[in-house]
C-alpha cells in the first residue's frame, strides 16, 4: 500500500465514523430528551403565504425626478459695465451656467436645451472631463 492510498483509506474511515456518530446510533425514541435531536415533524415552522400579492414591474422611463427642495439662491455679480446683475443660481440656465455635482457637458446641454458641441464651442479650452463644482461656463446664445 502506498502512502497516498493509506491516507485516502484513513480519510474514508474517519468520514464514515463521523457519519455514524452524527446519526446517533439509530435510536427511534420520539420523545425529545435533553441532548437528543428533535423530530422535525414536531418542530413549528413559518407558514408560507398561500396567495402572494401581485408582481409590480416599474418602468424605468416612468420614474420622475424629485423636485428641488426650496428655492435656488441667486447671487449678484458685476457685468461687463460694472453694474451688479443677478447671476442665475447654480444649476440653472442663463447666459452662463454654474456647474453642480454630477454635471457633464452633455447633461448641461440637455438641461439647457442646447447641444454638447455648442457648449464646447462657446468655451474654448474647456476640458469636458475636468469640470469642477462651482465652475462658471458660457452657454451659447
Amino acid at each position: 500500500m502506498t502512502p497516498r492510498t493509506g491516507i485516502l483509506a484513513l480519510i474514508i474511515t474517519l468520514t464514515a465514523a463521523l457519519v455514524v456518530a452524527a446519526c446517533g446510533g439509530g435510536d427511534d425514541n420520539e420523545d425529545a430528551a435533553p441532548g437528543k435531536l428533535t423530530n422535525p415533524r414536531q418542530v413549528p415552522t413559518a407558514t408560507i403565504n398561500p396567495s402572494p400579492g401581485p408582481v409590480i414591474v416599474i418602468d424605468p422611463n416612468a420614474i420622475q425626478p424629485l423636485p428641488p427642495v426650496g428655492p435656488a439662491p441667486s447671487t449678484t455679480v458685476p457685468d461687463a459695465s460694472g453694474a451688479a446683475t443677478t447671476a442665475p443660481a447654480a444649476g440653472s440656465c442663463g447666459t452662463t451656467y454654474t456647474v453642480v455635482a454630477g454635471d457633464s457637458p452633455s447633461s448641461i446641454a440637455e438641461k439647457c436645451g442646447t447641444t454638447t458641441q455648442a457648449i464646447l464651442d462657446a468655451n474654448p479650452g474647456l476640458d469636458p472631463r475636468a469640470l469642477k463644482i462651482g465652475q462658471v461656463i458660457n452657454l451659447p446664445q
